[in-house]
């Protein structure tokens, strides 16, 4: 039975009959166009989800096929801008398990660029990995594709545009490749800080700008073969979709470019010259048609440069760059006409075939970079209408250090934002970075547990001494940000001896509890090495020791506590100078578990120190994109504690790992910095492959003196040479450690940073580990991030 159509479709349906497109017959039968009420394109936060999540998931259900024209490699451009699509969907629904599935492509692709170093579309796909990087921060999204652009930017680029001797493989010389490389570049600057990416690519954009930019039209000719070239009514080429990818271009750069870059009005001048353009040309049907100024002769509503369109327009809104009143009727007009597009199950049509100019289309034609520019426009309206009617107020954020700062957690001062926002809340709070556009990870925390909020928690990331803004709201009744789910752990697991464990994105680790008492434990701080960056522990810990043991693709156990402190475990030494473990933990409680921070308290129960019995209560916090946990002891004393000094430190190992002694001196090392002290060792033996771990610990009060160290046969000869400075404080070898004193008595809280990372996850080799994760670490405590209100 032939279901009921809109009028509206069947005047469509007439006029491509009309152009030869489509069998009108043929179409009154067909489902192929999804009909009045199947998809909403209303500006409702449920009814944005549901069509873009349905495109999404029919696109993920029916991949391309190569064919006799294209191969559709998972590095060709026409997936890396399917990928571009699918990471903004990802925020707009706070999906991992769209994270997840973007980290398999990844992971296949062997996280290469395609084949052509100095070709523009083989780039694209770099877009990819680098969003992966600036949130999970692993080397391995990054550096082969470093190693590419990197060569790049150092080649020369000094040839002409005109369309000869293949010049497209060395030369941005048409203008879609304005979507593939540019932001691919500005983005490897956000990820390493190295501002040679960024110039380079403000070079060529306009480079490429002045050659095919038409200054009276305000669009862009496909390349030098359409300059003059013209369409059927006499209009020049100017392809819907070829300018849809400078235009949608022009966004995702711009997110990535500082605010405060020589040529940023520049390149937003470009923008809001070709959106007016745009709106004057936009069709009565709401899309641009694939020849701009020759909608007559290709009449259809194609999708894919409409898209961009109406996803340049958005985010233009969305960042002060379009005024509101003028596009948003152009933008939801296209939207309400893209919506239409989507076929009932999911699939968007009228998107025209891969090609280099204006082609005639039908409502059956889809291809991937068709759903990219549906998702991107989805996933700006949909952060429109989550600030809608939402209050706010503006502060920055400065990085004062030298070093790129990503995926930092700083601390909002709750009452002096929410005195610029009355009514502001826990729920619904929000925080959206000035540059990228984005909405923030932000934790609400009471620091007092006095039940009142203290600090606004928002995890920023900023370039070397970058000043930007931050917007934070109190959004309207019913909105609320999708976050992602927390990547943060920590738990009691009685199921496991009474361990204590945590975890965040980085690392977990684990301190032992009153079931290990009769073993003997101590309280020692074990380390648990991840591949990953979602939570582990659950896991492991339900399949078992004899599972979490050895490496099965997401990490393992490879840290031996035994009879030590550990890593930042708490020791005592007395009087006469023998060293005491902290035991095994008494009592927990759980203070804190957002997605941001999480805080917890353990007691241990009194131990004998020379004349004194000592106990410890240590609380520990860590947050989401750290290395390092935060460590905050105090101590209570009966009988006589005068001369026992509260120490931590690190076990290294020696020979009871590295049974190879020639390899020994190469494969393990210790090393000393003003305010730290740390070092690195090989997990198992070599031939196990487990990598290496470098282990650390930072003192923020009272700095440390330095040492050099010489090895002899194994860490337990090492003799250390210098004096130490005026007002230091001591770092020692005992008993396989290396430790440090923290105080001269106990009758006063201290505090250290304790932290580790895994050569096969976190840094490209184990040698980096002082420069890559300490540095950082370094940055973090004496050079925080500063908040101007």
């Amino acid at each position: 039975m032939t279901k009921a159509i809109s009028v509206e479709m069947i005047v469509l349906m007439i006029k491509l009959a009309k152009c030869g497109l489509l069998v009108l017959g043929a179409l009154l039968g067909s489902p192929l166009l999804a009909e009045t009420g199947t998809f909403s394109s209303e500006a409702r936060l449920d009814a944005i989800e549901k069509v873009t999540e349905a495109v999404a998931r029919w696109q993920l259900a029916n991949q391309p096929k190569p064919t006799r024209l294209h191969d559709y490699l998972p590095t060709d451009w026409t997936m890396g801008v399917m990928y571009t699509g699918y990471v903004a969907h990802a925020h707009t629904m706070g999906s991992e398990e769209w994270y997840e599935y973007l980290r398999d492509v990844a992971k296949k692709c062997q996280y290469k660029l395609g084949e052509r170093e100095a070709f523009g579309d083989d780039h694209v796909v770099g877009q990819l990995y680098l969003s992966l990087y600036l949130r999970d921060e692993m080397p391995k999204y990054l550096q082969p594709s470093y190693e590419v652009l990197e060569h790049f930017v150092e080649r020369p680029h000094d040839e002409s545009l005109d369309w000869t001797s293949k010049v497209h493989l060395r030369e941005w010389a048409w203008c879609d490749s304005l979507y593939m490389s540019p932001p691919t570049l500005a983005m490897m600057y956000a990820a390493t800080g190295e501002k040679r990416f960024l110039d380079t690519m403000d070079e060529l954009w306009w480079k490429t700008t002045d050659y095919l930019y038409n200054k009276d039209e305000k669009l862009y000719a496909r390349d030098q073969r359409y300059l003059t070239r013209k369409e059927k009514n006499g209009e020049l080429v100017f392809w819907a979709r070829g300018n849809g990818w400078v235009f949608g271009g022009l966004c995702n750069l711009l997110k990535y470019m500082p605010a405060d870059y020589p040529s940023r009005a520049k390149y937003e001048q470009l923008f809001q010259d070709m959106a007016g353009r745009l709106k004057e040309i936009q069709q009565e049907d709401g899309t641009w048609h694939a020849a701009l100024l020759d909608p007559e002769t290709y009449s259809a509503p194609e999708s894919s440069g409409t898209g961009f369109y109406v996803y340049g327009m958005l985010w233009g809104i969305n960042n002060g760059l379009l005024e509101r009143e003028v596009y948003l009727p152009v933008a939801m007009k296209g939207w309400n006409r893209l919506v239409h597009n989507v076929h009932e199950n999911g699939k968007l049509g009228f998107v025209q075939a891969i090609g280099k100019d204006p082609q005639q289309v039908s409502a059956d034609e889809t291809d991937v970079y068709g759903t990219a520019s549906f998702l991107l426009a989805g996933h700006e309206l949909h952060k429109m209408v989550t600030m809608e009617g939402a209050k706010k107020s503006e502060l920055s954020v400065v990085n004062p250090g030298k070093l790129n700062r990503l995926n930092e957690v700083i601390e909002l001062d709750w009452n002096h934002v929410a005195k610029s926002l009355p009514g502001l809340t826990i729920e619904n709070a929000a925080v959206r970075d000035g540059v990228t556009g984005m909405f923030l990870p932000t934790h609400a925390w009471d620091e007092d547990k006095d039940g009142k909020i203290d600090h606004l928690l928002v995890q920023v990331s900023l370039r070397p001494k970058e000043k930007r803004k931050l917007e934070v709201m109190a959004l309207a009744e019913g909105k609320k940000v999708a976050q992602f789910p927390s990547r943060l752990q920590a738990r009691f697991v009685p199921e496991r001896k009474d361990d204590f464990a945590w975890e965040n994105d980085r690392m977990a680790f684990r301190a032992y509890g009153p079931a290990l008492a009769a073993e003997n434990a101590t309280g020692g701080l074990d380390v648990w090495t991840k591949k990953v960056r979602y939570p582990v522990v659950d896991k492991w810990y339900a399949k078992g020791p004899e599972f979490y043991h050895e490496d099965h693709g997401e990490g393992m156990d490879a840290y031996k506590v035994g009879q030590s402190l550990g890593l930042g475990g708490t020791g005592y030494l007395d009087k006469e100078g023998k060293l005491s473990f902290s035991p095994e933990y008494a009592k927990w409680e759980v203070m804190d578990l957002g997605p941001l921070r999480l805080r917890f308290k353990l007691s241990y129960r009194p131990i004998e120190v020379g004349a004194a019995q000592v106990a410890e209560e240590r609380v520990i916090s860590m947050d989401a994109g750290s290395y390092f946990f935060d460590v905050h002891s105090s101590f209570q004393t009966t009988g006589d504690a005068e001369g026992v000094r509260p120490v931590t430190g690190i076990h290294f190992h020696s020979k009871e790992n590295n049974e190879h002694e020639p390899l020994f001196e190469y494969e393990q090392q210790v090393f000393q910095t003003s305010h730290a002290v740390g070092g690195w060792e090989m997990l198992g033996k070599p031939e196990d492959q487990s990598g290496h771990i470098g282990l650390a610990l930072v003192f923020p009060e009272g700095g440390l003196f330095r040492r050099e160290f010489d090895f002899k046969e194994d860490l337990e000869d090492f003799v250390a040479k210098g004096e130490p400075q005026r007002g230091t404080k001591e770092v020692f070898k005992r008993d396989g450690h290396t430790l440090f004193a923290v105080a001269e008595d106990l009758s006063k809280p201290v505090s250290w940073q304790a932290g580790a990372a895994w050569d096969q996850c976190d840094i490209p080799h184990y040698r980096d580990f002082q420069d890559e994760i300490l540095r950082q670490a370094h940055e973090t405590i004496f050079k925080p991030i500063k908040v101007l209100y």
